[in-house]
């Protein structure tokens, strides 16, 4: 029987498709699915695919299952606190486990029944770190494919970028900078993070597409911004000549200015820098970014 395509893996997520979910081997290896009043329970021991994981690490999977899902009581900061920290401290133990871990945390994603956002994205993440081959194909169809959550999906993408970065340039190579994709995709502010993580993964620059993006007014400011960042700490002439266009852009959003100015201030040569903002300063009509630009000269160029 051929291996399940990536929609098969994703229906999985939701009980909705459990039937189906079960009726198919996964790549990662078959997971139980039992009938009756006990479908849906959770397993005393570790999947077969899962058969190196050791009892203490199953242990450390479940706790972390338990400190994901919300509390249904009120409690107090506290105890919110400490489980909180206790979360991170389990994702960060786990994270540096080896494969078998990475396909028991994703089995018991794909066994759940109802979505947690918090337990998804603490399953996903785990999974991702520690099996990165194992997990590659799901992060891919995550990032492109309408129907789970926007908040795995988007954290899918990220990780893509970070786990895998030569199939992440392959994936966000169509969608990096692309104001009308014609599918529902994640915020494009983090396609352009997955992208830069992915780039400097695989050794290649991000420059030519955070410069495409910094510039193109068709696409939202979130993402303009996160490109806009990101050049300000990639000195390049190219990066320069993006950094000035959006500083003398008219369209009105003193804020992506404001972030051009300050990614010149740190990218330029001091005399460079200062001879740029006087001669903007000169000709500006807003007065919001002129005092900007003033206390900008008074703060960096004045002796």
């Amino acid at each position: 029987m051929p291996n399940p395509s990536p929609t098969a893996l994703l229906s999985a997520l939701r009980l909705a498709w459990r039937s189906l979910y079960c009726a198919i081997p996964l790549m990662w290896g078959a997971v139980a699915c039992s009938e009756g009043p006990e479908a849906g329970s959770r397993p005393m021991a570790a999947p077969a695919a899962a058969g190196e994981v050791s009892p203490a690490e199953v242990a450390l999977v479940r706790e972390l299952i338990e400190v994901s899902t919300p509390l249904k009581e009120t409690v107090t900061s506290d105890v919110t606190d400490q489980r909180f920290i206790r979360r991170l401290e389990l994702i960060a133990e786990l994270s540096s486990k080896g494969p078998a871990v990475g396909k028991y945390a994703l089995a018991e994603l794909q066994r759940r029944t109802e979505p947690v956002q918090d337990v998804e994205y603490a399953l996903l993440r785990v999974a991702a770190k520690c099996d990165p081959a194992g997990t590659s194909d799901l992060l891919a169809s995550l990032v492109t494919e309408f129907g789970p959550s926007m908040f795995l999906r988007t954290e899918a993408t990220l990780l893509l970028g970070e786990v895998n970065p030569q199939r992440a340039l392959e994936v966000l190579q169509p969608w990096i900078g692309n104001a009308r994709p014609g599918r529902t995709l994640p915020p494009q502010e983090f396609l352009v993070k997955a992208w830069v993580d992915a780039c400097d993964g695989a050794g290649r620059s991000p420059l030519p597409e955070l410069c495409s993006v910094s510039t193109d007014i068709l696409l939202d400011g979130a993402s303009r911004v996160r490109a806009i960042k990101e050049l300000g700490r990639r000195p390049d002439p190219a990066g320069e000549r993006a950094l000035r266009t959006v500083l003398t852009e008219s369209t009105g959003d003193g804020y992506l200015r404001r972030k051009a100015a300050q990614a010149l201030r740190d990218t330029l040569p001091k005399e460079g820098a200062c001879t740029l903002f006087r001669e903007v300063a000169d000709r500006e009509a807003d007065p919001n970014m002129l005092r900007f630009l003033i206390d900008l000269l008074e703060q960096h160029c004045e002796e």
